[in-house]
């Protein structure tokens, strides 16, 4: 059982608000301390409304840290569906830089242009020349490879 201190009403210690943001975050490793050193240093500066409980430790307020990790969470859930969409054919056809692809990647293109034909984020015209380009590319590596 860990200590338990004499906070400030609506305060957590560094510990436990790295738990809260582990918990909103539904981060896997329970033991993972990728957000404890920011909170820390945090509240050294007196970011999350953080101030120093006796001589070595540090509380931040639970509003401002349910706050961070609610950004946190909004930030990687950008980053998920951060997809660079062509605004027309005639910017895949000038855009030649496709690199060589393998036979699993090329299933796994098809796969996902097919959800986005099926979900109709793409058009049936971008689905055939996306299929037409993964399909060359995939020759090309196995042209190269023979």
């Amino acid at each position: 059982m860990g200590k338990t201190y004499n906070l400030d009403p609506g305060y957590v210690t560094v510990p436990d608000a790295n738990k809260i943001v582990i918990r909103i975050l539904k981060i896997v490793n329970q033991n993972d301390k990728s957000h404890y050193n920011k909170i820390l240093n945090g509240a050294k500066m007196g970011m999350f409304g953080g101030k120093k409980h006796g001589i070595r430790m540090y509380q931040v307020r639970k509003e401002d840290i349910i706050q961070y990790a609610e950004e946190c969470l909004r930030e990687e859930k950008s980053k998920l569906f951060n997809i660079d969409l062509a605004p027309d054919l005639t910017a895949i056809e000038s855009s030649k830089n496709l690199s060589l692809i393998d036979q699993k990647t090329s299933k796994l293109l098809h796969h996902f242009l097919t959800y986005l034909k099926f979900y109709e984020i793409i058009s049936e015209e971008v689905f055939r020349q996306s299929e037409n380009n993964i399909v060359l590319r995939l020759r090309i590596n196995e042209i190269s490879k023979a």
